[in-house]
């Protein structure tokens, strides 16, 4: 795993509102065809990022991690009400894709596969 997060495309909230993981840390060993991206819960403000709250998702089959390390148990988010794992917000309103400063703020730099980035 890389220690560098390399992305200059990285650059506030609306590149990580974006369909596909910003960094990913590995690919899906679930469903083998999407990438483990890092999240971030953001709550009910979108604007504001809870302090250390993250989590890993596969952008194809929906699978959670609740640390950058894919081999732990992984759960998956309700297909037909998804809920942030953090705060049980909607999926999509409470979280976004992480910026490499969040990850750095999350401690999981070390996690992401530089590799794979967007």
């Amino acid at each position: 795993m890389n220690d560098r997060i390399d992305s200059a495309a990285d650059s506030g909230p609306r590149a990580s509102q974006t369909n596909e993981p910003l960094h990913a840390i590995a690919t899906c060993p679930i469903c083998g065809g999407g990438l483990c991206g890092i999240r971030i819960c953001t709550g009910d403000d979108p604007t504001e990022v809870m302090p250390r709250q993250g989590f890993v998702m596969c952008d194809e089959c929906e699978a959670v991690w609740m640390e950058p390390d894919v081999r732990t148990q992984h759960i998956y988010v309700d297909p037909e009400q998804p809920r942030c794992p953090i705060c049980r917000a909607g999926l999509w309103a409470a979280s976004r894709w992480a910026t490499r400063d969040e990850i750095e703020m999350l401690g999981w730099t070390g996690a992401v596969e530089s590799d794979l980035d967007s």
